[in-house]
């Protein structure tokens, strides 16, 4: 099997990137959290309020994009993880080769 790169032409992220994205989706985390925050409090005014939806829907925008980013790394890594563990088990069909290539399809579920 050749290998192609990323999910649709595009290369795997970099160590920094992923960083990145798990700084972004924290950075949005918690500003989804203070917003809810002051969202929640009594006698918030009707616009205050509304700016503060604007506020949570984007930070959910930006946290289910990386979170996206961060799942299609993930599974880049465990299928490559899972190629590899079962051209071992087709090689050498041991015991332990095949609960390494069970728990690579276990970890993709």
């Amino acid at each position: 099997m050749q290998d192609v790169g990323g999910v649709g032409g595009s290369s795997p992220l970099t160590p920094e990137e992923t960083k990145r994205y798990q700084e972004d989706y924290q950075k949005s985390l918690d500003l989804f959290q203070n917003a809810l925050t002051e969202y929640n409090k009594p006698n918030v005014e009707y616009h205050k309020k509304e700016q503060l939806k604007k506020v949570m829907d984007e930070a959910l925008q930006v946290m289910n994009e990386t979170a996206c980013v961060a799942l299609k790394e993930g599974k880049q890594a465990k299928g490559q993880s899972l190629q590899a563990d079962y051209e071992a088990y087709i090689n050498e069909p041991s015991d332990e080769n095949k609960k390494k290539l069970m728990d690579d399809i276990d970890s993709l579920k």
